[in-house]
């Protein structure tokens, strides 16, 4: 994406950004306790970590790979965006967005920053649509 074209679209700000984490991270509870209940006899007890984690990932990275959105964005009408021209990356780029989002640090940078770590080192940026 040219910089004219990202100075024009409207970046999400903290406050909307913070409104995504929560309905995403409620959701995504909701997903998890769900399948955990559904399959409680069936799973044990030290698998629900890991199972937890790919839950995670994958609905962050299938959603925001496949449109740009996940649940939460849907709701508040944002979506990810490429800030490189070359769209070929994209793959490599929300893979490794959703990969940053598990180090500790990346919620706390939306404290000082308005594209987080997890969009700095992809190079990616929420707009509201």
């Amino acid at each position: 994406m040219s910089n004219d074209k990202i100075e024009s679209a409207i970046i999400a700000g903290q406050t909307q950004r913070f409104v995504n984490f929560l309905l995403d991270t409620s959701i995504y509870f909701i997903f998890i306790l769900g399948f955990l209940l559904i399959f409680k006899d069936v799973i044990n007890k030290v698998d629900v970590k890991w199972i937890s984690i790919l839950f995670y990932f994958l609905y962050y990275f299938l959603f925001e790979f496949t449109n740009g959105q996940t649940l939460g964005k849907m709701i508040t009408r944002t979506r990810v965006i490429s800030l490189t021209e070359n769209k070929n990356y994209f793959f490599i780029q929300i893979f490794g967005r959703t990969i940053m989002r598990f180090i500790p640090l990346d919620i706390f940078s939306y404290l000082f920053y308005k594209r987080g770590l997890h969009d700095w080192i992809s190079k990616t940026a929420i707009i509201k649509l």
